[in-house]
This record gives C-alpha cells, structure tokens and sequence, in this order.
C-alpha cells in the first residue's frame, strides 16, 4: 500500500512539473489529481473512441473522422496557446510528423483555446515552422473531446478506426514520443 501511494504522488509531482495548469479553475485538486492520474494510465475520460466531429484547421479547411482512416496511428496533442510546455514542444512535434509521415503515422494539433485565441494560435504555429494540421474546436468538440482533461499539453494515440490506445499527460522530449510511436507501429505490423 506504502508503494502504491508513493508511486501515485511520484506520478502525480511528475505530472505538474510537465503539463499547464487547468483550464477550469473550479475543479477541486483531488479531482484534477484523480483525472491526472486516469489520464496517465491511458484513459481519456470515459472515451473510447474519438466522438465524430466536424471542425476547421487554423487555415480554414473542413477536418472529420476521416482523417484517421489512412493512418496506422494517429497522435492527437492538445495545446493552448498560453502554456510554454505546449509551444516549446512544437518544433519537435514537426521534426516526428516530418520523420514518421511516410510510415503511416499523422500528427494533430488541438488548439484548446483556439476558439477564443485563434489569431495567437496561427502566429505560434507560424513562428514555429509547424505544418500539421491544428485544429481549432467548435462547441461541441470541445464539449466531447478537449473538455475531458483538465491540463494541456495533453497527447492521445489512436489507430485508424479511432479507438483510443493511450493517453500522455505533459510535454515530452522527442525521444520519448518516438519510443511510443515505434511500439504502436510494431504492434500494427
């Protein structure tokens, strides 16, 4: 039991060194703690599957379902604008969708706050050199997607049907997305 709880507070101490603070103030720490550590182990709320939506890309394109059909693996990172972690990590998110383009692997960005900071969210992209898609949510996205977390940035793996495989809570280093990558695309082989 001593194990458990030491390993809960390590995981927890890890989270908030890594990821933004929450988007809803107004949630309790225990239950940021408790949705932190649902996430960690690869949940993402009560999903399952992606819900089905239809949004813009920050240039304006129509973006659905359809987007996953084609991929072996999907890596969806969401990200607001006002969080260092989430912009710092930006340059090698493009590196890894550059390298793992070709392998059947896509990389997406969710604009958290991108109904509201739309403007800032292109200049961060821009400035970053980023040429993934980055989606900016409508209401209903947001309320069956990107409100299930609690922090940013926040990165969920699917696979081409849209089935939820894991989810990752805070910024990593390149390597370490590159680890996750390389098992998925082992295990679809």
């Amino acid at each position: 039991m001593k194990k458990l709880v030491i390993s809960c507070l390590l995981v927890i101490m890890t989270l908030s060194l890594t990821a933004c603070g929450s988007k809803n103030n107004s949630t309790s720490n225990s239950t940021k703690q408790e949705t932190q550590l649902q996430d960690a182990k690869g949940s993402f709320g009560d999903l399952k599957t992606m819900p089905q939506f239809k949004v813009n890309d920050v240039n304006d394109k129509v973006v659905t379902n359809d987007i996953f059909k084609d991929k072996k693996l999907t890596m969806i990172n969401i990200w607001g604008t006002f969080c260092k972690p989430c912009i710092d990590e930006m340059p090698e998110l493009q590196e890894l969708y550059k390298e793992y383009e070709k392998k059947g692997v896509n990389i997406i960005g969710v604009v958290a706050d991108g109904d509201t900071n739309e403007v800032k969210a292109f200049e961060i992209l821009k400035k970053s050199k980023v040429d993934f898609t980055n989606l900016i949510p409508n209401e209903k996205f947001q309320k069956d997607f990107v409100s299930k977390t609690n922090a940013v940035p926040v990165t969920v793996f699917l696979n081409s049907k849209g089935e939820i495989l894991e989810t990752v809570v805070g910024a990593r280093q390149k390597e370490a997305y590159k680890k996750l990558i390389d098992n998925y695309l082992n295990m679809v082989k």
